[in-house]
């Protein structure tokens, strides 16, 4: 008797199982609209790509580049013009001129610092840690 019950079981699932319906998932709100910014090492990973986004909610952005090549500190400070719209911005971790870089070796402690203001008078302030 008791393998007639376990044959009906396996044959007819259904009948064991529970049915639970299935709630939507309600829709998150969409984020704020902002500025937004991503970095990405270029290929030969001696310059950082800064792409900026959402310039026309913003009044200005600015950013500072710090790292220490061997022993010595550099650094790299600017801002973007947000009238100037959505851009890519190359920091070369060296110096050039004329199209001829020199670039740093031995880069550790690398920190940007990003500071953005935007037109509703809030500020937002990333900082991202590199490793070149």
């Amino acid at each position: 008797m008791l393998s007639l019950s376990l044959i009906l079981l396996v044959s007819n699932p259904s009948s064991v199982l529970a049915k639970k319906k299935l709630q939507r998932r309600q829709k998150s709100p969409l984020p704020p609209k902002t500025a937004w910014v991503k970095l990405k090492l270029r290929s030969d990973r001696h310059a950082l790509l800064l792409m900026l986004g959402g310039m026309h909610y913003t009044e200005s952005l600015s950013y500072v580049l710090t790292y220490n090549a061997g022993p010595i500190p550099q650094g790299i400070e600017s801002y973007h013009t947000p009238t100037d719209g959505n851009t890519q911005k190359e920091l070369v971790f060296g110096t050039c001129s004329n199209g001829d870089c020199l670039y740093h070796g031995d880069i550790t402690d690398m920190i940007l610092e990003i500071t953005i203001k935007l037109k509703d008078g809030q500020t937002i302030i990333q900082k991202y840690q590199i490793n070149p």
